[in-house]
């Protein structure tokens, strides 16, 4: 994620009559209630009209039957972007059928106008190993998500497993030549329990496990989503009904569960006609702040026609379901906002799968690189798309508006954010100032949670 840029020192404030005035003007109250604060406007573009909030760019094509590190290209099912070395590493799905189970490292330079290259630059490919030291043997993993560890030094990864089976997913973190370093323990909640006849009963279902994985931007805590709801949560995604699916945060140093939340797939009419038989379902995640994400949503109609959704959603406010083995359906779930929609932009975006932060486009906005599955031309895909969008700048907070974070934006936060040093910074701009109290605002519209004292 980018970061401030320069040594520029963070600025602090007393708790004094600016704030008490920018508090009136963000909140109300009191005995002179101000209308709420109005949201920074987005930058004009160069037709003088406002800039959307999110834009795609450009879309580069690797056409099926590439060969790339000598073995297939293709599958790719996970995309993490490392900004010290601007490499980024792709995850492949083959489930070691076509070649081992592996991942392949890239460049993707950008210019003025999207990509600066037509097709990505191969800076070597790997293959992963278990933890017998040797090759995944077919077909017992399913690789689907990949994360860069805090300074490339590492990755984590994940395996949908094969609940049909039996076999579990995990998360694993592997050196950079792809041998087996850890594995993160698994609540019990999404061990695939199978009945006599292979009826399941609980955990994950069959190819709806860990599709989505993010770390926290300080790199201590792994963060998971099922792409559907377990077993015995509820049923799955359907072209009439939405889902639960459960975001796990979990200690990276010891796997320690931290936190549990119920994200909400859906719901259904959002995503306009849906033929009966669609499979809908969460593919991806992308950390924002210590409490935001970025959620990737599928509808796919076709092996070829997908919808394709991104998401902005909070933990905040959301009930912590931790060690829950079922949930009752009373919880409280993630708030989000639809933040873009493929459906806008004229272009088909195949099968997405991954998601990323990329380097800070020129006009300082941040871009989002993703990726798409091309099932290795199975499905009739014209081979592996990589999307450019951008976000503009100023439109995601960097660190939480749940500044003490203790579940709630309220006007504690606003007491606290001119205090808090770099947490307050909430635009990222190395400054904390009253831009950081308009954006607490502007989130407080977006995510109308209730408001305590």
């Amino acid at each position: 994620m980018p970061q401030p840029q320069g040594p520029r020192p963070y600025h602090r404030r007393t708790a004094a009559a600016g704030t008490l005035v920018l508090a009136a003007l963000c909140l109300g109250g009191g005995p002179a209630t101000a209308a709420p604060a109005a949201p920074e406007r987005p930058a004009r573009g160069a037709d003088g009209g406002h800039r959307p909030d999110v834009r795609l760019l450009d879309t580069i094509t690797v056409p099926v039957g590439t060969v790339l590190d000598g073995v297939p290209f293709g599958g790719i099912s996970g995309i993490d972007y490392d900004p010290r070395s601007g490499r980024y590493v792709v995850l492949s799905d083959d489930r070691s059928e076509l070649a081992p189970a592996r991942f392949h490292i890239l460049r993707l330079p950008l210019d003025a106008k999207g990509f600066a290259v037509r097709s990505p630059q191969p800076a070597g490919g790997t293959v992963l190993t278990g933890p017998d030291g040797k090759p995944f043997p077919r077909p017992t993993v399913d690789p689907e998500a990949i994360r860069w560890t805090p300074g490339g030094k590492g990755l984590l990864w994940t395996s949908e497993g094969a609940a049909a089976a039996g076999l579990p997913p995990f998360v694993r973190e592997a050196a950079p030549d792809g041998g087996h370093r850890r594995e993160l323990p698994l609540p019990a909640a999404y061990r695939p329990v199978l009945a006599a006849d292979g009826t399941p009963v609980s955990g994950v279902r069959d190819n709806q496990a860990f599709e989505g994985l993010t770390l926290s931007l300080d790199g201590s805590k792994v963060v998971t989503l099922t792409e559907g709801p377990l077993v015995q949560d509820g049923p799955a995604p359907t072209a009439g009904a939405g889902g639960r699916s459960r975001l796990l945060v979990q200690g990276r140093a010891d796997g320690r569960t931290l936190g549990e939340f119920v994200y909400p797939l859906g719901p259904p009419a959002d995503a306009g006609p849906v033929p009966a038989g669609a499979q809908r379902g969460a593919s991806e995640i992308l950390a924002v702040n210590e409490s935001d994400y970025l959620v990737v949503e599928r509808t796919a109609r076709s092996g070829t026609d997908f919808g394709i959704r991104i998401w902005w959603t909070t933990t905040v406010g959301a009930t912590d379901v931790r060690g829950r083995a079922a949930l009752a359906g009373t919880e409280r779930a993630m708030a989000k906002r639809l933040l873009f929609d493929f459906a806008t932009t004229g272009t088909a975006p195949d099968n997405v799968e991954g998601l990323t932060w990329g380097p800070q486009l020129a006009d300082g906005s941040r871009s989002l690189v993703l990726v798409t599955d091309d099932n290795f031309g199975a499905l009739g895909s014209p081979g592996t798309a990589f999307h450019l969008l951008a976000v503009r700048p100023g439109l995601l907070a960097v660190h939480s508006p749940d500044v003490d974070h203790d579940g709630s934006v309220d006007r504690a936060d606003l007491r606290r954010l001119l205090r808090s040093g770099r947490a307050g910074d909430l635009n990222g701009d190395g400054r904390t100032d009253g831009r950081d109290i308009r954006l607490w605002g502007s989130y407080g519209r977006t995510f109308p949670f209730p408001r305590g004292d």
